[in-house]
């Protein structure tokens, strides 16, 4: 069936009404909202021409350079609470006049500030969030560690004869002995930008607990008695476990919640709930609780190689007591075929950062083996490239 111009226009119309109809209907539906954006970026995909792919990647690491100098600058703060110009931003912010200009204009072109007239700047919603300290400090470790290791990234494959890196991108990067963590234990602004990004990925992503079926997975078998239920390695702030025990009351009580990390991160905690047992531990070493109902991870194993995601694994196991005790895993789960881009950039990441990977079904099913563990289920929501891994001790 033909259609005139005339149509076109018209049922580009109604498609855009529809789009407004159905992003509102979705506002407070995660899961749905992330598969319509998902769905209109794949739109999206379809129309860019080659040459428009090609040339809009030209400026990305523009638009970044612009965003880490306005927060450093201050100016999402100075412009909340009303539409003011360059020279009011400069004798608020003691940045140049003419520099805010330059670097507002794209931002703006991007709906981060608005443009209220002649070098008059608003806020929008863009501004708020990033007047959020754990979305602004996430964002600065993703460009001053992240992206740099990516921009140097090509540099090392070319010295490496284009091999899997194997933990060197980010020493060759910053030029130092350390790998990526002891660099920012060493570092400790560096620590509370990653600490901060660890909490700005809750902000945006739907956690295991929203979707999975806690009652059967965890609670089902449990043999109480405050013995530990839950414990959560790495687990940085204890942001998963707070987020657990405020939805499901059934795990209250001290000692049934254990979030461990290294000594500076359990330091760094000031607001965690009381009963949510705080213990320094390294992971590298033997699992002092013995016999938990379940061992967590969130974003662990990506950070490391099969070899060292091995060693990791194998304290873990040590600890569990086959038939009761559980492992969970938190982190991307890529299908075998056609990866989504969020997670295919993902691994990117890891590669650059810590010659770490995100892995597909298969290869987490071969790593769990290897270490004396099996798959129950892999607990996805939807097409979100995270999913909740379940394995066991294999008998």
């Amino acid at each position: 069936m033909a259609f005139s111009a005339r149509d076109y226009y018209v049922r580009l119309d109604e498609l855009e009404q529809e789009l407004k109809s159905l992003a509102e209907a979705v506002s407070h539906d995660e899961i749905a909202r992330l598969k319509l954006l998902d769905l209109s970026r794949q739109s999206v995909a379809s129309l860019e021409s080659p040459v428009e792919i090609i040339s809009r990647m030209y400026f990305e690491p523009h638009q970044s350079a612009c965003l880490r100098a306005v927060l450093e600058m201050g100016l999402p703060e100075a412009v909340i609470g009303g539409a003011k110009t360059a020279a009011e931003l400069a004798t608020i912010t003691k940045c140049d006049e003419k520099l805010i200009v330059r670097i507002l204009r794209p931002l703006c072109c991007l709906g981060m500030f608005s443009e209220e007239g002649f070098e008059t700047y608003g806020a929008t919603k863009m501004t708020s969030a990033l007047t959020s300290p754990k979305l602004a400090g996430g964002f600065k470790f993703m460009y001053d560690q992240a992206a740099a290791c990516c921009l140097h990234l090509t540099e090392y494959l070319v010295k490496t004869d284009f091999e899997d890196p194997k933990g060197g991108c980010f020493k060759s990067t910053f030029n130092t002995d350390l790998a990526l963590f002891p660099w920012l234990m060493a570092h400790p602004k560096m620590m509370g930008n990653f600490n901060d990004l660890m909490a700005a990925q809750r902000l945006a992503r739907v956690d295991w607990f929203d979707y999975c079926n806690v009652k059967y997975i965890l609670l089902e078998g449990y043999r109480g008695n405050n013995t530990p239920l839950l414990v959560d390695i790495g687990g940085n702030r204890g942001y998963d476990l707070e987020g657990l025990k405020k939805k499901f009351p059934e795990v209250n009580g001290h000692g049934k919640l254990i979030v461990q990390d290294l000594a500076p991160v359990i330091a760094d905690i000031t607001d965690l709930n009381e009963e949510i047992v705080r213990m320094e531990y390294d992971f590298f070493t033997p699992q002092p609780v013995k016999g938990a109902r379940a061992y967590y991870m969130r974003y662990i194993i990506h950070d490391h190689s099969d070899e060292i995601a091995k060693q990791i694994l194998k304290n873990v196991a040590a600890a569990m007591t086959p038939g009761y005790s559980k492992l969970l895993l938190f982190d991307f789960v890529l299908p075998d075929v056609g990866a989504p881009l969020l997670g295919s950039l993902m691994d990117v990441n890891m590669m650059a950062l810590l010659s770490g990977k995100e892995r597909t079904k298969r290869e987490w099913t071969a790593l769990l083996d290897s270490v004396g563990l099996e798959v129950v289920d892999f607990h996805m929501c939807g097409n979100i490239s995270e999913g909740l891994v379940e394995a066991t001790i294999k008998y």
